[in-house]
């Protein structure tokens, strides 16, 4: 069997961060790479996320703030 990528896997894990925050109804979430991480995913990753107009992205010295507004169907 063939193993995520770590991309893969840092997308998954921000994925899960995200659905959280949209469950809490707090619609932001504080993503923190950890130890072990690929820098060059996490900025590639970001940099996806940043480009839908409902997302804001502020940089933190921990991370990054990720705020974004409901689409309601």
């Amino acid at each position: 069997m063939l193993q995520p990528s770590k991309y893969d896997e840092l997308a998954q894990r921000i994925q899960i961060a995200i659905q959280g925050a949209n469950r809490r109804q707090c619609r932001q979430v504080h993503l923190r790479p950890e130890d072990g991480d690929d820098l060059d995913a996490w900025d590639s990753i970001v940099s996806e996320i940043d480009e839908n107009e409902n997302v804001d992205i502020t940089r933190t010295p921990e991370g990054w703030l990720v705020s974004w507004v409901s689409i309601e169907a």
